[in-house]
């Protein structure tokens, strides 16, 4: 009875120092996640996924429209089409993980403001923003409004993949 008890107790310490590693090397390359903001931009933008012929835009207007705060971004890069279309690329990179939810929620405020203003003027643009690109990937948020957000998503894994 004992020696089965002492196998079932070093049965559930192996399987918890098992769990333990994976969550530990899992939390480290979450860690690793490094994204070079303008190649990954530029790779975007030159991929065929926009209608519109985007624009660079500076990081203050960027800043300024979405309500970003410098103690939460550490850098942006941002490209808009030409107002005839909702198209747009927002990349962005946070200085510290927590700021994660707000400047997501200044994201989702500043797309409801331009549904909105599109809905009145270009509905057929709204359908751009209802189904963009909104990902996260470490310290890094990624806003594609395009015709194809899936090659929006392609672009990102072969990014990720060529630099992992």
């Amino acid at each position: 009875m004992n020696k089965k008890v002492i196998g079932i107790v070093i049965s559930i310490v192996v399987i918890i120092a098992i769990i333990g590693i994976v969550i530990y090397f899992n939390t480290r390359e979450n860690e690793k996640i490094e994204i070079n903001i303008e190649e990954l931009a530029t790779k975007i933008v030159e991929s065929d996924a926009f209608e519109d012929d985007l624009e660079e835009v500076s990081d203050e207007v960027t800043m300024e429209a979405y309500g970003f705060s410098t103690e939460e971004i550490q850098e942006i890069v941002s490209y808009q089409g030409s107002g005839a279309t909702s198209e747009e690329l927002v990349i962005l990179q946070v200085k510290e993980k927590n700021n994660l939810n707000s400047v997501k929620e200044k994201i989702n405020t500043r797309l409801e403001e331009r549904k909105e203003a599109f809905e009145s003027y270009l509905p057929e643009e709204v359908f751009k923003i209802e189904n963009r690109v909104l990902e996260v990937r470490g310290n890094y948020v990624i806003l594609g409004i395009t015709k194809d957000a899936n090659r929006v998503v392609e672009v990102v894994e072969e990014y990720s993949k060529d630099r992992g």
